[in-house]
């Protein structure tokens, strides 16, 4: 397993100050995305909002099991 990155520490950091009011889900036309900075989440467009969270809340639990060494 690999360490994360310096982009994916600061994401959980960030995550860990502001709880979901960080999320970094943004709407963009008639869809939901979600990125920050060099991590450019998933190639989809979600239709809500919900979903957009789910995906962003999938990687974070990612994040934390590869930083547990899990």
């Amino acid at each position: 397993m690999h360490e994360l990155t310096d982009d994916e520490r600061s994401l959980l950091t960030h995550v860990t100050m502001f709880g979901s009011d960080g999320y970094p889900i943004k709407k963009t036309g008639r869809g939901w995305t979600w990125s920050y900075r060099s991590i450019a989440g998933p190639p989809v467009v979600f239709k809500t909002r919900r979903a957009a969270v789910a995906s962003f809340e999938a990687f974070e639990a990612a994040l934390i099991d590869r930083k547990a060494g899990r």
